[in-house]
């Protein structure tokens, strides 16, 4: 019996099992990496005395680069080895297990177990993160319309986790509630900072624990490769073996380099991981330029060139986050709402709600451009992300170098800087993908992350430069490079509109075998979903501004979960994907404005 669908059937509606189990798998993958990035640059620079690791800012921004950008640089082996030996779900496993163990060794008080945490983190977050993404393309077949929707509810979660996690890891590590329990149970109130540490670990078991009972949905999905020629076979395992050895014989070179007299200073060690970095961002772009067969092709791959330099530079800017505006929280901002303290670290959640209220306007506005034919492709994209980055920055100008500054300035950084992000992230991948030469489809995952890697390293070197420039110093220089940027993004975008358009030098992304499933904020499935949870999010924002914590709790408790759940419903709808639509995604800002109103009057 024939079981392919005939065309004159209705497409399948809701979606596979397995998104479900992929969904929760990344949002507490998510959960442990923002839980841990929302209080890593604060521990290092910690007091020994209270817990702490005691580093100056030049020595945590130095392992704030190294860790960050390694994070994203180790996806390039960790989907490779993937895609070659293990295949997606088991790399899932493998990566999920080393991440645990990551974090428990972050737990334990110990300067060697902090090293070697953050080296598991590192190589963890390699086998999970890239695999895991494409696991969810890999539910859908090529066409399926239901496959924007299922990476819309998959970016959710990633959300959901990003916001949950600083919020608990935050109030583990510094609240004196919890700090009093741990004193009152015999434990030094400094060990909160490990507890914290450790909650990551348990929300990667949570999350490990549901995709082993849920493997059973994944069936015929990221399975193990059968590769059956020998000399494939056997170039993979050399290939394999150069990375296991680089991986080994890196750090006792360095050792060996360290102990023949020459000393090797946490900076120092950054510096030379800077330069091989660069190294592989340059030699790689260069590869793909002489790969190019044709005119053409060597034309995208500039295209392509220029899209990575506005990467490289919105992660730059974007990423203070965890670094500079961390520290800028934790050291210059007041932490107290309507009489209530609040830890530092909560910052870090600003982002994911702004996220998820302005996606759907997102979805709608990229939209309308298209129907209008209005001249705004991709570079240009990424020059207006890093005028809104620039602006994030210029907003905290007037409170650079204060104390007990207004929380309001980093609320309006991180509202610039999502709105930056939702510009360039949605679009920055699949462009590369259309733009990358024949038979170069696989390399462009690997280009994306480099760009990152190589964004988030001069993310975290800038953070070591608080100490040796005033804030206000510091700040001016990230707006003048984030605009010169930007201006050349324009003048790329001016090129690759009016001499050679971007669009004719796109293919199809399917044809190039890549699934990167980033077209969830610019389809109209989009609206609906992320419209109805940016409401949800709204609602949740009530019991922060009212005074009366019952009504509060009472509007929290009702609205918020079933508007949760109409979310995922409006989502999981292929019949009418538009339900809800416009009309629901202006909603949102009816409430979101009260409730910043509320805020102004109340900070």
């Amino acid at each position: 019996m024939a079981t392919s669908t005939s065309p004159a059937q209705p497409p399948p509606t809701g979606h596979p099992r397995g998104l479900s189990t992929l969904f929760f798998t990344e949002m507490w993958e998510r959960f442990s990496f923002y839980g841990m990035r929302a209080i890593f640059v604060p521990f290092m620079g910690l007091a020994v005395a209270e817990g702490g690791l005691g580093f100056n800012k030049q020595e945590s921004g130095a392992i704030l680069a190294l860790y960050m950008s390694a994070v994203y640089l180790m996806a390039l082996p960790g989907g490779w080895i993937a895609d070659k030996f293990l295949g997606q779900r088991k790399a899932v496993t493998v990566g999920g297990l080393i991440i645990i163990v990551g974090h428990v060794l972050l737990a334990l008080p110990m300067l060697l177990s902090f090293y070697a945490g953050l080296a598991c983190l590192v190589i963890g977050t390699g086998f999970l993160k890239p695999n895991v993404s494409t696991m969810v393309g890999q539910l859908y077949s090529k066409g399926d319309a239901r496959r924007d929707g299922g990476f819309s509810i998959f970016y959710m979660g990633i959300n959901i986790g990003a916001f949950a996690a600083p919020v608990i890891c935050g109030w583990l590590a510094r609240s004196e509630v919890f700090q009093k329990f741990l004193v009152d149970n015999g434990i030094s109130a400094h060990y909160s900072w490990h507890v914290a540490f450790g909650a990551a670990a348990v929300g990667m078991a949570f999350g490990l624990l549901q995709y082993w009972k849920g493997s059973g949905d994944l069936e015929g999905v990221g399975d193990a490769p059968v590769i059956t020629d020998p000399v494939a076979r056997a170039n993979n395992k050399k290939i394999l073996a150069g990375i296991i050895g680089a991986l080994v014989i890196i750090p006792v070179i360095l050792m060996l380099v360290h102990k023949g007299g020459y000393e090797l200073t946490k900076e120092r060690i950054s510096n030379i991981f800077g330069v091989l970095l660069l190294s592989v961002f340059v030699t790689t772009f260069v590869g793909l330029y002489l790969k190019a067969a044709s005119e053409t092709e060597k034309k995208g791959v500039a295209a392509m060139a220029a899209l990575a330099i506005g990467c490289v530079a919105f992660f730059a800017l974007f990423e203070q986050a965890a670094g500079t505006m961390n520290a800028f929280a934790d050291e210059r901002t007041r932490t107290v709402a309507f009489g209530r303290a609040f830890p530092a670290e909560w910052f870090q959640s600003v982002n994911s709600v702004f996220i998820i209220l302005l996606s759907p306007i997102f979805a709608w506005f990229f939209v309308w451009v298209i129907a209008r034919k209005i001249a705004f492709n991709d570079i240009r994209k990424f020059g207006v992300a890093l005028v809104f980055m620039s602006m994030a920055f210029f907003v905290m100008l007037p409170a650079a170098g204060g104390t007990d500054v207004s929380p309001l300035y980093l609320v309006g950084f991180y509202f610039f800087a999502t709105v930056a992000e939702l510009f360039l992230s949605p679009v920055g991948l699949s462009s590369m993908t259309k733009l990358a030469p024949a038979g170069a489809g696989g390399m462009v995952m690997g280009v994306w992350f480099l760009s990152t890697a190589n964004g988030d390293y001069i993310a975290g070197r800038v953070h070591g430069f608080v100490d040796t420039y005033s804030e206000t110093t510091l700040f001016e220089i990230i707006i003048a490079g984030g605009l010169a940027v930007a201006a050349l993004m324009f003048a790329f975008g001016w090129y690759f509109t009016k001499r050679v358009p971007l669009e004719s030098l796109m293919k199809d992304p399917d044809a190039t075998g890549s699934e990167t499933g980033t077209k969830v904020l610019g389809s109209g499935r989009a609206i609906t979903g992320n419209g109805i949870a940016g409401f949800a999010t709204a609602a949740a924002l009530w019991p922060v501004v009212l005074t009366d914590a019952g009504l509060g709790l009472a509007i929290c408790a009702i609205p918020g979960p079933a508007a949760v759940l109409m979310a995922l419903r409006g989502l999981a709808e292929t019949k009418d994907p538009n339900v809800g639509g416009r009309k629901m995604s202006l909603a949102v800002f009816p409430l979101a404005a009260v409730a910043a109103g509320f805020a102004l009057v109340n900070f």
